[in-house]
């Protein structure tokens, strides 16, 4: 209850200000927000643990078709074709 009231007294507050003022001060919040660290900055966490989520997730996902290989050969052969002018764009 007395969050809500703090909460609702602040809004009012805020309402009060000019557009820019309040421009400014929404800016300056999210900037803080951005910076402080949340429940996922207190826990530490293993880089190679999250490399083997990261991995596992993408596992999940199935094979990608054209591969990241195939498609840069692709690429590669698109281009030598209009250097090479057999065909045009």
């Amino acid at each position: 209850m007395i969050e809500t009231l703090a909460y609702e007294q602040a809004l009012e507050l805020v309402r009060r200000l000019d557009r820019p003022t309040r421009a400014r001060f929404v800016a300056q919040v999210v900037q803080e927000l951005a910076v402080e660290p949340g429940d996922a900055g207190q826990r530490v966490t293993d880089p190679r643990a999250t490399l083997a989520e990261i991995r596992a997730h993408f596992a999940q996902q199935g094979p990608v078709n054209p591969s990241a290989g195939e498609q840069l050969d692709r690429d590669r052969q698109h281009r030598a074709d209009l250097l090479e002018g057999r065909i045009r764009e």
